[in-house]
């Protein structure tokens, strides 16, 4: 009886499987590459950064370890804030404005003038302004707040820090938190009425042009150790095409990254070809003669914050 011809266990490759696998080696390797070109723009600043392209379903990440890391959201946290005052009826679109009142909200040395005036979802959400925040966490309640941040799934949801400064201490999120919740923002996948989206998108702008729109939320605050840590979160569009990206950076002192996160992401965007331009030089460290010094508690937004 003729024995039996042993078949071998190692899976056969065709020709099309073949090509695939070769594809996606490419295609794993120029990832590769153009994420070290885009640590480049970091210019010895430490920090993380993700582009999630929509549409090849591919991700560029410096960092990556840092990218899962949980930090404190700053002021980026003021997007999913409204969007739940908005969302739940706590706060409403045509009714919007609050009025200033120094006496409750005693000022301090470091607020810009753009947050001593009355305020409504759209100026306050454009200009970080703390003291807007916190009115809209005393009429919402801890108990709210938490619940609703872990059904959108909004980092730890944790808001033991105090309805004042939650989103500065005990809430944190990841740069992959943010991008999800982004996505979800974007594409009215929140459980809120889609009007939300667009009432608070409008307030994101940070630059348009008749090829792309840049849509982002800057947020900055103290850390423990002395140091400041600085976020630039959003999207960019084109007709038919979506990018999405969170930064965060480390610095001694907020004038370390103040100028230079629009600069990372938009040099960045250019390198992998979905903005238009050549990429501009990474922004120099300045020198310890521009430190901006230590406030008090919440820091005020920088230009554009």
């Amino acid at each position: 009886m003729r024995a039996r011809r042993r078949v071998p266990l190692e899976p056969i490759l065709r020709p099309a499987s073949v090509l695939l696998f070769a594809l996606a080696a490419l295609a794993a390797l120029a990832a590769s590459t153009a994420d070290a070109m885009l640590a480049g723009h970091f210019g010895r600043r430490y920090g993380a950064l993700e582009i999630y392209d929509a549409q090849s379903k591919l991700s560029f990440r410096v960092n990556t370890p840092r990218l899962s890391e949980r930090l404190p959201p700053c002021s980026t946290y003021l997007l999913p804030h409204f969007a739940i005052a908005l969302g739940t009826g706590v706060l409403r679109s045509s009714d919007s404005r609050i009025e200033f009142d120094a006496a409750r909200h005693p000022e301090s040395a470091n607020w810009p003038s753009s947050w001593r005036r009355d305020q409504t979802y759209a100026s306050a959400l454009k200009d970080s302004v703390q003291w807007y925040a916190q009115e809209l966490s005393v009429r919402m309640g801890s108990e709210r707040l938490q619940r609703n941040l872990k059904r959108i799934k909004y980092g730890n949801a944790d808001v033991g820090g105090g309805l004042e400064r939650f989103w500065m201490s005990s809430l944190r999120v990841s740069a992959f938190e943010q991008l999800d919740f982004l996505r979800a923002f974007r594409d009215g996948k929140l459980g809120f009425n889609p009007g939300v989206t667009r009432l608070l998108q409008e307030a994101l702008v940070i630059e348009r042009t008749p090829d792309y729109t840049i849509y982002g939320k800057y947020g900055s605050c103290p850390q423990t150790d002395d140091s400041y840590l600085g976020w630039l979160v959003g999207y960019v569009e084109k007709p038919g095409k979506v990018w999405y990206y969170a930064l965060n950076l480390d610095g001694k002192s907020l004038a370390e990254f103040a100028g230079a996160r629009l600069q990372i992401v938009k040099g960045a965007m250019q390198e992998l070809g979905f903005l238009p331009g050549t990429p501009a030089p990474p922004v120099p460290i300045p020198r310890p003669a521009s430190v901006v010094p230590a406030p008090e508690a919440q820091t005020a937004p920088l230009p554009g914050e």
